[in-house]
Formats: C-alpha cells, structure tokens, sequence
C-alpha cells in the first residue's frame, strides 16, 4: 500500500505514522511524499522521525547506538530519518533532557533554515523567467513563495520550541520569542490561490473573467485573514 502524504512538522508525521501502525500498517520505504507500507500486528510498532549530520546516509556509529538501544533505521530521506522500535519495548523517545532537545531542535531549525534560503535562491531564478511573460513561470514563482511561507513557519515553531525549553532552563525568553507570533496558514493558501488564478489566465473558458475574478478575490481574502491573525497572535502556548 502507497499513501501520499506531505509533512514538515516531525512529530506530526511520527503521531500518523504510529496511527498506521495501530492499524496494522509498517513503513517500508519513504520518498517523495509518497510512504509505501506493509502489513503487521495493530500496535507492533512505534515510531520516531529524527534529523541527522549526513544528507545521503548516516555515520556508523548512529546506526551502532541505534541498533544497541534496539532501534531499527527503516529509511532515509536526506537529513531526514524515520525510525522504528517494537512496541512490546517499552516507550520510545529520542531526545529525554531538556539539553539534548535544545540541541535536537537547533539542528531541525538550521535544516529548515538552509532548505528556505535554497527555495529564495530558486525563486530568485524563477523570477527572472516571469519578466519574460512566461505565466506557467509566474505561477510556479507563488507556489514557491508559498513554500517558502511553510518553511518560514516551521522555523518560527522551532523558536517557540525552544524558547519555551530554554526557560525551563532559566534563561529568558527574547522580545519577539515573546510574543509567540505564529505565521498564519492562510497566507500560504494566499499564495497557492493565487498561483491558480495566474494560471487560469492562460486558458480561455467561459465566464472565464469571472472565475478568475473570484479565484484573484479568494487570494486576498485569504491574504487578509493571514496578515490578520498572524498580527493578533501574542502570548500562548505553543503549537506542538
């Protein structure tokens, strides 16, 4: 069985990887977005995504402590890593101190750093084909900034993470950590709307100005409630 499934958030994907397990389903394999599973016992499993230092494969002394503490590596994509442990052991849990998960969530937060100054280079690129008047390169251009949006998000939770870790160490929490501001999820769907729109410009339909009126009208309603929300978010807790 092959699912599609998009994540950028690690514990959300272990949290549905282990519903699959409950349900009788064990991955086997990962790549591009697409998880391909066999069937096991409801519950066998549990599972653990981890970051690792190597993009194509990881050091022999991870797998010798993972396969000591009786942790089998299922598959590797880049830094990311899905992890598996018989449920009959006992719980699973990667990172158990505070320290150790400061230094866990900095490594997730610099990848996602990396991965979104990459995005801003390739849509630098992009942009110079949209001065062409090419509106397959302009829609992809939003897509691309849409995806940026969901990296930036990823690395604002990293900081609420670890700001909330860090003053269970003692130390203060900064100004804008403070604020516990979170980027709405409604300006990334601005941007994938309007991606749409740009390309329905292209095609000739009709009352195609009017869907295409309303396509451009759902983006910046979308826009709006996006720049909204992502200002009014202050104090609160964190989003795990």
């Amino acid at each position: 069985m092959v699912k599609f499934r998009l994540y950028f958030d690690k514990e959300k994907e272990a949290e549905w990887l282990n519903e699959m397990a409950a349900k009788g389903c064990a991955i086997t394999d990962y790549v591009m977005g697409f998880y391909a599973f066999r069937e096991c016992l409801p519950g066998e499993y549990v599972y653990q995504i981890d970051i690792v230092d190597g993009f194509f494969g990881v050091n022999d002394g991870y797998k010798e402590f993972m396969e000591e503490a009786g942790v089998e590596l299922v598959c590797q994509w880049g830094c990311w890593v899905i992890l598996s442990k018989k449920a009959e052991d006992g719980p699973f849990r990667l990172y158990t101190d505070v320290e150790s998960c400061i230094e866990h969530y900095s490594k997730v937060r610099k990848m996602f750093k990396v991965v979104t100054v990459m995005e801003i280079i390739c849509l630098t690129i992009m942009l110079f084909n949209t001065i062409k008047g090419s509106l397959a390169a302009l829609s992809l251009s939003f897509v691309m900034m849409a995806l940026i949006m969901v990296l930036i998000r990823q690395v604002m939770h990293m900081n609420r993470i670890l700001a909330e870790l860090k003053e269970r160490m003692g130390e203060p929490m900064g100004f804008a950590i403070g604020k516990r501001r979170r980027l709405s999820g409604f300006i990334v769907w601005g941007f994938l709307i309007n991606s749409m729109g740009i390309l329905l410009q292209g095609w000739e339909f009709p009352y195609g100005g009017l869907v295409r009126g309303i396509v451009h009208g759902l983006a910046l309603v979308s826009f709006c409630i996006g720049l909204i929300q992502t200002f009014r978010r202050h104090e609160g807790s964190i989003d795990k």
